[in-house]
């Protein structure tokens, strides 16, 4: 395993981060806790040292699962979480947080969403009077807007930013992601494999999963069959390097200038091993461009105003 530094924090994190949707176990079938614990034990006996949770995966059970399984390596680990925009909820959540995980200070917390109804200089005030208190060493935020990081800063200092990004997903290239460059924000995006798509676990339609994933701008009716083009262009890019579709999604990501590192989420030790190989190695520029314009090209083709992460409107 390789490390970044993760913005101007001084802490060095794995280029690879586990995410911890999955172990929350609400929206998600077949994930046990036993598992899970196995999982995230696999993660960082292969060296990845920073896992990324929320409250919102499963009302705090992903908190509770990922403070049970490094309990004994709260050393090892960088551990990051999520909580919502309310200024109270930030001040009561942080502890509640913290009581779950089983730690008395968390190393990033982080606003998942931003509220329209709350001003961002409130929330992110908040997400100061905590770091202040000592209860968290640094702040981020996820799923910000530019305009909205914009306000963020000017309230306090920000360490991370967690916005949806992939081949496909590109709403960040023009905006957020050079912002955060300029002002040396560690960017640590979610959804590098495009919610499966680029695991090539669909090939057709019917392959589909009828869960959250069925809203996904990505698999509309022409649109999915132009994913399904890429998709075969980087297996193709991927065998020439002896490396699957997955590692070389991730090697992408990683590539892309400003990414500090990818959250990628395993339910289990075998997922950990399969993304393992996307660090260590790189793509041509000529092989990062190719991928680069196709990913754009469908991305150019989504509407994104409704909300930053792809998903048709409810």
């Amino acid at each position: 395993m390789q490390y970044q530094d993760f913005g101007t924090t001084g802490v060095q994190v794995s280029e690879i981060i586990l995410g911890a949707w999955q172990f929350g176990v609400a929206n998600w079938t077949d994930v046990e806790d036993d598992m899970s614990i196995k999982t995230i034990h696999a993660a960082l006996d292969a060296g990845i040292n920073a896992i990324d949770t929320a409250v919102g995966y499963g009302s705090g059970h992903s908190e509770e699962i990922v403070g049970k399984a490094v309990a004994t390596r709260r050393d090892e680990v960088f551990l990051a979480s999520k909580t919502g925009a309310s200024p109270d909820g930030i001040r009561k959540g942080i502890d509640e947080c913290l009581q779950r995980m089983g730690i008395d200070c968390i190393d990033l917390y982080q606003v998942h969403y931003p509220s329209p109804s709350i001003p961002i200089e409130d929330t992110i005030g908040a997400m100061a009077e905590v770091r202040d208190a000592g209860k968290t060493k640094f702040v981020g935020v996820s799923n910000f807007s530019l305009e909205q990081m914009q306000q963020a800063v000017a309230t306090t200092k920000l360490d991370a930013c967690q916005p949806p990004f992939n081949v496909f997903w590109r709403q960040i290239d023009e905006d957020v992601l050079p912002f955060c460059i300029e002002n040396d924000i560690a960017v640590i995006p979610y959804s590098p494999l495009a919610q499966g798509l680029l695991t090539g676990k669909f090939r057709s339609r019917a392959d589909i999963p009828d869960d959250i994933r069925a809203a996904n701008k990505l698999y509309a009716e022409g649109i999915f069959e132009q994913c399904l083009d890429v998709v075969e262009m980087m297996e193709t890019i991927a065998e020439g390097h002896g490396k699957s579709l997955i590692e070389t999604a991730i090697a992408w990501t990683r590539q892309t200038p400003g990414i500090t590192c990818p959250i990628c989420g395993a339910r289990n030790p075998g997922q950990v091993e399969g993304m393992l190989g996307g660090v260590g190695w790189k793509l041509s520029d000529e092989e990062y461009a190719a991928i680069s314009d196709a990913g754009l090209k469908i991305s150019a083709q989504l509407d994104f105003s409704s909300n930053m992460w792809g998903y048709a409107p409810k």
